[in-house]
């Protein structure tokens, strides 16, 4: 595979991985339980979403107490 193959695929696995990030939140998790379960800070994951996203996220838990982790 050539090296703008590998980057190209490293780009779409990001964007993916940001994608899911952003549908966690909406679906109401933590940021900090997002940033637990991918093994981050949660600086790390702030300063991967868009400024403010976090703050404007629905509240609650996914179907009536779903949780990514124990508080």
């Amino acid at each position: 595979m050539a090296e703008g193959s590998y980057q190209s695929l490293v780009e779409e696995m990001q964007a993916v991985k940001k994608l899911l990030m952003l549908q966690l939140l909406a679906m109401g998790y933590k940021q900090k339980h997002i940033a637990a379960v991918l093994g981050v800070s949660d600086a790390t994951l702030s300063r991967m979403l868009p400024k403010g996203l976090s703050k404007s996220a629905p509240k609650g838990k996914l179907g009536g107490g779903v949780d990514l982790l124990e508080d």
